[in-house]
């Protein structure tokens, strides 16, 4: 920045007025004339806080004990620069023809306070207080510092801070120990040593092709590398600093991803391992762009292109493909696997794990994804086509192609970490074989059919197993002819036996439809209907998602077409019931008992109503009777009356 060079500079220039009248004037009197100096050649207040001292050896320079250079008016963090000591060394010839050739620069202890306004003005933007004392002594007017050059700068124990008022950015290094070198403002300039950035360790080397157009605002050749001991950052190309802009290839390599986000400022809970190379663009404006890249998170390789726009709300815009993706670890999910009675993992449950996706409010992103499969952990996909849109920690991603399990899934699933963990979606599967979807979700393998599956639900919490317990919503499936194995529950139901093995152990199906509701992790379904060719059945019940446990009913209603009633026979239930990892097939004999209990009370029901209405009717004729005795028993006496009055006359 051209504030190091006024400063630097007008100090070198003032070691030969310090030389002259070092043996005439006391120390203070130098010190407060080199004050007065640098203040008019940087248009800061500047002060010496101790002795100044001439040193002649190892070098001529000067020597300070502390000095403050103050900031911009409108700053209230304190000195731009402040050194508990100062050394500089230098060539004297040189300096008599304006340029100034540094031999040793020792900073101890320094402070400095770099700031950018609301208005996007530096603190390091000098103007001299005097134009005039701005120029080298001797120099004729109009003229300027003709070169400058540093053969070994070191800054020990070293404090930088940035500070961006626009963007409310801070950027800190602490116990900084750098070593600079500088050819002259056209050659190069290189810098080395290590910091630390927060509580981590950097370690940092750069070379600038051309360090004043590197200052002046120019683009010029960078090479950096920074490392700590868990990644690294490379890059080389062009850069400048004011403003600050860049154009190369960029290599980053971390493999703590959370460590790194959490330097720049943000959460990445999701991934653990990251390496990204590419075209890096930083603009003016500080937007960014990556092109060509490729991105391996957790060994996951994408590639695409990536375009970073910077502003109180960042926002990330990418395109993205993909071969396999194996994403169990990044969504910390695993596999239920594929075993016949669902292993040890149906019986531990969901896991309480705690889910992180803090990483959804490092930003606002809208991305356009595709991949040739993807392993999620609990369900696997074939080639898929998302639309991924992130606004303020609310995740939307829209399912345009994916293929999975024979069939293909559509519809829009949500993540909204805003204020908590929720998830809710409305998916639709068609065409989809259950048998291995089943495996991979619940480690479930006896249901071998094709299904059209719908679902719509919402669900909360901060597990896997906190959301299971609050999940609800509502769908229905319809499965087409398939197979459950392991029993053969139309034998048990022609032969009310539990026990019943048929041929092959198993249940052939031409149809099971149903809809249901989901409350609190609880699926309730009281519609189903099971067709076969030797049995029809009706089924209803609940499944306890978030227990993982069943409690099913089902009722047959015929047997090999014929109705029940058709053949005298007997309803016989048949109730599932247990735990996912050991179903239990039984007669429901209780149902049984309640339904010949509700038969008996039913029929007696009827029968007293006919009796009723029987007595109703009985009862009826015989009043009626009586009512016309008693009508024509009272007409003959009216008549009787009638005559007698007559004859009386």
């Amino acid at each position: 920045m051209r504030w190091i060079i006024r400063v630097i500079g007008a100090i070198a220039i003032l070691s030969i007025i310090v030389f002259i009248g070092f043996a005439l004037l006391p120390a203070e009197k130098i010190a407060g004339f080199a004050a007065r100096e640098l203040s008019q050649r940087t248009g800061r207040d500047v002060r010496f806080t101790g002795r100044i001292r001439l040193v002649f050896y190892p070098v001529l320079g000067i020597r300070t004990d502390g000095v403050l250079i103050g900031n911009a008016p409108w700053s209230k963090s304190g000195p731009m620069l402040e050194a508990e000591s100062l050394l500089i060394g230098v060539k004297l010839q040189p300096l008599f023809s304006g340029d100034v050739k540094i031999r040793e620069f020792r900073a101890i202890n320094p402070v400095v306070r770099l700031e950018k306004n609301r208005d996007g003005v530096g603190n390091w933007e000098l103007t001299p207080a005097n134009p005039e004392a701005a120029r080298p002594e001797g120099a004729a007017s109009g003229s300027r510092l003709k070169d400058l050059s540093l053969a070994d700068g070191r800054i020990s124990n070293g404090r930088i801070i940035y500070v961006d008022h626009q963007s409310g950015r801070d950027f800190r290094l602490e116990k900084a120990d750098l070593a600079v070198v500088l050819s002259g403002l056209a050659g190069p300039a290189t810098l080395s040593g290590q910091a630390e950035y927060g509580s981590e360790i950097v370690s940092l080397n750069a070379r600038i092709a051309e360090f004043g157009m590197f200052l002046s605002g120019g683009l010029t050749g960078l090479d950096l590398i920074a490392e700590t001991d868990f990644g690294s950052l490379g890059f080389k190309g062009r850069a400048g600093i004011s403003p600050l802009m860049a154009d190369g290839d960029l290599v980053v390599r971390t493999s703590d991803l959370a460590k790194a986000a959490g330097m720049a400022g943000i959460s990445a809970g999701f991934a653990k391992t990251l390496d990204a190379s590419g075209r890096f663009t930083l603009a003016e404006n500080g937007n960014a762009y990556l092109r060509g890249m490729t991105l391996v998170v957790d060994g996951n390789a994408l590639n695409g292109d990536l375009d970073l726009t910077v502003g109180k709300n960042p926002k990330l815009s990418a395109k993205l493909t993909a071969g396999a993706l194996d994403l169990k670890t990044v969504l910390g999910t695993k596999t239920a696997g594929a075993t016949g009675d669902a292993g040890a993992t149906a019986e531990t449950g969901w896991s309480k794990e705690r889910i992180d996706l803090g990483g959804l409010h490092a930003l606002d992103a809208d991305v356009a994804f595709s991949a040739d499969s993807v392993d999620l952990g609990g369900i696997r996909l074939d080639r898929t086509k998302l639309r991924a849109k992130l606004d303020k920690g609310r995740l939307v991603l829209g399912l345009q192609e994916v293929n999975a399990y024979g069939g293909n899934i559509g519809g829009e699933y949500v993540i909204n970490a805003r204020g908590g963990l929720s998830m809710g979606g409305d998916i639709n599967l068609r065409a989809i074989r259950l048998q291995p979807l089943l495996i991979d979700m619940a480690g479930y393998d006896r249901l071998k059919a094709k299904a059209d599956f719908s679902v719509k639900f919402l669900t909360s919490g901060n597990s896997m197993d906190e959301m299971m317990h609050r999940l609800s919503g509502s769908g229905r499936l319809d499965i087409g002819a398939g197979e459950l194995l392991g029993l053969d529950l139309a034998g048990m139901l022609r032969n009310l036996d539990a026990s019943y093995r048929g041929e092959g152990a198993k249940t052939i199906f031409s149809a099971i439809s149903g809809s249901y509701m989901i409350n609190d992790g609880v699926l309730i379904n009281d519609d189903l209907k099971f067709a076969s060719n030797l049995v029809d059945a009706t089924g209803k019940g609940k499944v306890n998602i978030a227990a993982r446990t069943v409690e099913y009913r089902l009722t047959p209603v015929t047997f090999s077409g014929r109705n029940l009633n058709e053949m005298g026979g007997v309803t016989v239930p048949l109730l599932i019931k247990g735990p996912w990892a050991r179903l239990n097939y039984r007669p429901d004999l209780q149902g049984l008992l309640d339904a010949e209990l509700a038969k008996k009370k039913q029929e007696a029901e009827e029968n007293l109503k006919a009796d009723l209405e029987r007595l109703r009717q009985n009862a009826g004729e015989k009043v009626q009777q009586e009512i016309d005795k008693a009508v024509e028993d009272g007409r003959e006496r009216l008549l009787d009356e009638l005559r007698k009055r007559l004859q009386g006359q």
